[in-house]
């Protein structure tokens, strides 16, 4: 897991505002105390926009008629960039912020990609202006399919940090690849303590209702088949010697676990050049090797922290560089950790991987490097009798994976130790849309198994105050399982982490929080053996997932609403199959509306949606 907070956000909550053709309206105060601006007067119009050289971009001011804001800033970008920020425009605030006040911000987007065949796209972050760059709200936003017409987005969030003017800024990050956008009616209005989060969540969703939509099943088009749900069980990595918490008891007990990751404490294991230390923290790391060993439960073993004696820095300093001279050593005390997991235990990880090398949580690899160790581990891993290969990647976000993945697997000599092409989603409901297909193309071309091994929507979600038990954490668990599954072709999802670290249940193992009940409800519609197929709305702001399988006759839709209530009529379902359905929202979690509901002759049903719901149908 990554804590860089430059690039990833804090308690991100989305309310999307769609009008089609109609003007993009402001947002409406019904407050007796107004709210209070965080931005001066014209700072969208009049703040230069940064770095246009790098993506060969340019921006200008342009009139708008039919709205209620006469001008808006276009910006083209001409060439595509890794970093989304290469190009950006970056806002100070001039009024006070205190930490947990809430705020609404508004925007208004329009535009098209280069091409001509999607929207454009933009980020939307408030973000403290120096480093660590403490982050409150990243939120993607982009136009119509139609760019002729304005979209309006709301979301609501809480201030991570108390600021003073110029403290923090209004980030909007340009670099999606070759577009025109423009940004109008830009807002960001401080309500402070006189209303709360889910007062301002909830208007939002009552004023933008999902309405009538379709969606289109499309059960011959099948893309990857599920292996499964799985999740990260790394509380030994943090320093922890018990086997397994309370919360990880529970997860392993009540949920269908596919996989699981496991951190290796290399510090520990190691703590002195040559000393090998099967106590304490490796003891139980070990020990729940071998656990899920006897439950037949795949490991993926996994590296974050190094032993000062070979990682120079300081402890859980990120972006610390492995020295060449020092591979052989940092091989040889990871091999003798499986040999001893393996005979001692009975437990052999079917894959490795260091965590998030792309950034360096904690050991930084770049591709070549990356290459240039696996070159040496390999073979002395297949001189030990060892069966566990490398990840590729298992990179901070599905952004950065297939740029930092495609030289490894091009490299034919390292080929024989390569498993699977993994990453991490943190960034899911930021990314664009055609990066998480890239990784679809990417598995594709070179015959690659696709896994995601810390699935959630928010890497700096720990900074908030006590977040899990809320409906907004379990929303967003499930926009970014579907949006992960539905277009990365990733066949596991790992959540992170299935024991008291984003934790799905209270710490004593009790009582499961709403996050563990959608998990569960996800997990009950994909089982493993499923197949995705293609499935498309006709209002973007509906995400969904479509299965069929594994059995004859199975099929299944993962319908997730964030925005208001609305009834969805599905096409192209067997005739005459019956279904149940199920829904989740903030006043209860997997309940079962119906459980013996039938398609018509023509292969449709039609089903409501409450507003902020995850609903599933699933046929047996």
């Amino acid at each position: 897991m990554s804590f860089n907070l430059k690039t990833w956000s804090l308690i991100p909550l989305m309310l999307v505002m769609t009008f089609g053709t109609s003007p993009c309206l402001p947002a409406q105060n019904d407050t007796a105390t107004p709210p209070q601006s965080v931005l001066s007067d014209n700072a969208l119009l009049s703040t230069p926009v940064q770095n246009l050289a790098a993506t060969n971009a340019s921006s200008q001011v342009v009139a708008v008629s039919g709205q209620p804001f006469s001008q808006a800033l276009r910006v083209n970008i001409g060439l595509a960039s890794k970093e989304t920020n290469a190009t950006q425009l970056c806002m100070p605030i001039d009024s006070p912020v205190n930490k947990g006040d809430v705020l609404m911000a508004s925007v208004c987007v329009l535009g098209q990609a280069a091409d001509g065949t999607g929207p454009a796209q933009a980020a939307f972050l408030f973000e403290r202006t120096n480093n660590p760059w403490t982050n409150s709200v990243t939120q993607g936003v982009r136009s119509e399919t139609n760019p002729e017409v304005w979209k309006r987005y709301q979301f609501a969030f809480t201030s991570a940090e108390s600021y003073e003017p110029k403290e923090a800024m209004v980030s909007l990050r340009f670099a999606f690849g070759p577009q025109t956008v423009e940004i109008g009616g830009l807002s960001v209005a401080n309500y402070g303590t006189s209303k709360t989060l889910d007062q301002l969540v909830d208007a939002a969703a009552d004023g933008n209702p999902l309405g009538q939509t379709t969606v289109a099943v499309d059960r011959t088009r099948k893309r990857q088949v599920l292996i499964g749900f799985g999740g990260d069980f790394c509380q030994a990595r943090y320093g922890q010697t018990e086997t397994l918490d309370a919360v990880g008891a529970y997860t392993l007990n009540h949920l269908h676990v596919v996989q699981a990751r496991i951190g290796i404490p290399l510090n520990y294991w190691e703590p002195q050049k040559g000393v090998f230390n099967d106590t304490a923290q490796p003891h139980a790391a070990l020990l729940l090797m071998q656990e899920m060993t006897k439950r037949r439960i795949p490991v993926i073993a996994t590296v974050w922290e190094g032993p000062g004696w070979l990682l120079p820095g300081s402890p859980e300093q990120s972006g610390r560089t492995l020295p060449p001279a020092e591979y052989k050593d940092c091989i040889e005390s990871i091999a003798q950790f499986l040999v001893t997991a393996r005979d001692k235990y009975g437990a052999e990880p079917a894959y490795f991987s260091f965590n998030e090398p792309d950034y360096g949580v904690n050991f930084l690899f770049s591709p070549t490097e990356m290459a240039n160790f696996i070159r040496q581990a390999g073979p002395r891993f297949q001189a030990l009798g060892l069966k566990t290969k490398f990840l590729v990647g298992d990179t901070t976000g599905g952004g950065p994976i297939v740029h930092y993945a495609e030289p490894l697997l091009q490299d034919k000599s390292i080929a024989a130790y390569l498993g699977p092409v993994s990453f991490h989603c943190w960034d899911s409901l930021s990314a664009p849309d055609s990066s998480y297909a890239g990784i679809a193309r990417l598995g594709t071309a070179y015959h690659k198994t696709i896994l995601c091994t810390e699935a959630g929507h928010d890497s700096a979600l720990w900074q908030a105050s006590n977040p899990w038990g809320t409906w907004n954490n379990a929303l967003k668990t499930a926009l970014a399982y579907t949006k992960t599954l539905g277009l990365s072709g990733a066949s596991t999802m790992d959540y992170w982490t299935y024991e008291n670290n984003y934790p799905l249940v209270t710490g004593d193992g009790k009582t499961p929080y709403p996050v563990f009940s959608v998990i569960k409800q996800m997990e009950d519609s994909l089982p493993p053996g499923a197949q995705v197929v293609s499935a498309t709305t006709s209002r973007d702001d509906l995400s969904v997932l479509a299965s069929v399988g594994p059995d004859k006759g199975q099929y299944s839709l993962l319908l997730v609403n964030p925005i208001g209530a609305g009834t969805v009529t599905l096409t192209d379902l067997p005739p005459h199959s019956t279904v149940s359905v199920v829904e989740s929202d903030a006043l209860r979690q997997n309940a079962v509306i119906e459980s013996d509901k039938q398609v018509d002759g023509a292969g449709k049903l039609t089903v409501s949606l409450r507003g902020r719901s995850v609903v599933t149908v699933i046929a047996r």
